[in-house]
């Protein structure tokens, strides 16, 4: 995976296999993982965005996979030619986890509280369900971005955090965006 993805394991962000039916996304943990993990042992970790949707290869929806045939659709996605060696050497623990992507469902204006509500001198909300106009979730920086705002708000401070990326402006981003949400 070092080579493929050109990250060392434990260094690299996560890895999305934007064609995949699934919308899987894997990440490779800092090795060992665990305390007293074997050396020739790896751990790393995945979701998928729709386990609902039939798999690619493993023709059934992830949700009623066995750990094998999930790790078998990762593993044709990549092209590993090593796959069917991967799979006979590896144990894989799927796990149904409903609502650890509920920071993405679609929500509306208002379900979030703003980071330092109107009126408020002593409270704020930090985190990934706190309010930050045109960011994203599920990243470090929307959490630190949070308690920036919260401290300069309360504090008064003129130094805000600095301005969120427009990703919805960049062409290429949107092309790309657009053939996603076609393909689901």
């Amino acid at each position: 995976m070092e080579q493929f993805s050109g990250s060392e394991a434990g260094k690299g962000g996560l890895i999305t296999f934007k064609d995949s039916s699934w919308l899987l996304t894997i990440v490779l943990n800092h090795q060992p993982h665990f305390h007293e993990q074997p050396e020739d042992t790896y751990v790393w970790w995945g979701y998928a965005l729709f386990p609902d949707k039939q798999g690619d290869f493993v023709r059934k929806p992830m949700r009623e996979c066995t750990g094998r045939e999930i790790l078998d659709e990762v593993l044709r996605h990549l092209h590993f030619e090593e796959g069917p060696q991967i799979l006979d050497r590896s144990i894989v623990i799927p796990a149904l986890m409903p609502y650890i992507t509920s920071q993405f469902l679609v929500r509306s204006a208002g379900d979030r509280p703003q980071v330092v509500p109107e009126g408020s001198t002593n409270l704020a909300f930090i985190g990934q369900y706190a309010e930050v106009p045109e960011d994203v979730v599920f990243t470090v920086e929307y959490s630190v971005r949070t308690a920036w705002t919260a401290v300069a708000g309360l504090l008064g401070l003129d130094r805000q955090p600095p301005a969120v990326y427009k990703g919805r402006h960049d062409p290429k981003v949107l092309v790309e965006a657009l053939a996603t949400m076609h393909r689901h």
